[in-house]
């Protein structure tokens, strides 16, 4: 029988990122998903769009949320995370999430000013925003670096219930800040989607390339 060839999954992951970064263009040129506009809708108030529906704090939820994927409190935690690492001598570790975090950053900016998705304009926006839709850079980057940060940390932790509470805590918090951007009205649903997915390949594309080529970096 013979071996799977390394570099399958590999390509793979990068066809299903190319297949979503043309869906981008697809929305852009054709209009938004048909579960679109009633998601985004599904989170307003029947009588007043401009306010979220339910508790009077959900908007000071989401808005936390989305704070949490917001670049400075991310590269804080990075920059606390990378130096945690070193002081445990995980240098290759520490530069792993680095590599993760930059390449993700700049990936979302690219694909941003490559397919030009406009933001939707159905409900008010509820957080600032000044560059394009497509994908959602919150939840992209927040994916890639919570969880990089998780895979190089959870090894150390001997307890295996608590690994899997900081994997749990990990996917939780950067699916909330996803879901917060379509709260927010500052981003269409399927912008969210599509970050998830390009941001689970590209990490799964580091995490090959680690073990392939530098498995010290995730042990």
């Amino acid at each position: 029988m013979h071996a799977r060839p390394y570099w399958l999954l590999p390509l793979l992951m990068l066809i299903v990122i190319a297949a979503t970064i043309s869906c981008g263009f697809s929305l852009t040129l054709n209009g938004p998903a048909n579960f679109d506009a009633p998601i985004l809708l599904w989170f307003r108030d029947n009588n007043d769009t401009a306010r979220l529906a339910g508790l009077p704090w959900m908007t000071q939820f989401w808005l936390n949320m989305t704070w949490l994927g917001n670049t400075t409190p991310r590269l804080v935690i990075a920059g606390l995370a990378i130096f945690g690492l070193l002081l445990l001598r995980r240098g290759r570790g520490a530069l792993f999430v680095a590599a993760v975090l930059v390449s993700g950053i700049t990936l979302s900016t690219l694909i941003k000013g490559w397919v030009g998705r406009p933001r939707p304009q159905l409900v008010a926006h509820l957080d600032q925003v000044s560059s394009m839709s497509f994908p959602s850079g919150h939840a992209l980057n927040s994916t890639l670096f919570y969880l990089a940060v998780t895979l190089i940390i959870a090894p150390l932790i001997t307890h295996r219930t608590a690994r899997w509470f900081l994997y749990g805590l990990a996917i939780s918090s950067s699916l909330a800040i996803g879901i917060s951007r379509v709260a927010l009205g500052v981003h269409w649903p399927s912008d969210v989607l599509a970050s998830w997915v390009i941001a689970y390949c590209w990490l799964g594309l580091w995490v090959m390339l680690a073990k392939h080529y530098w498995p010290k970096a995730l042990t």
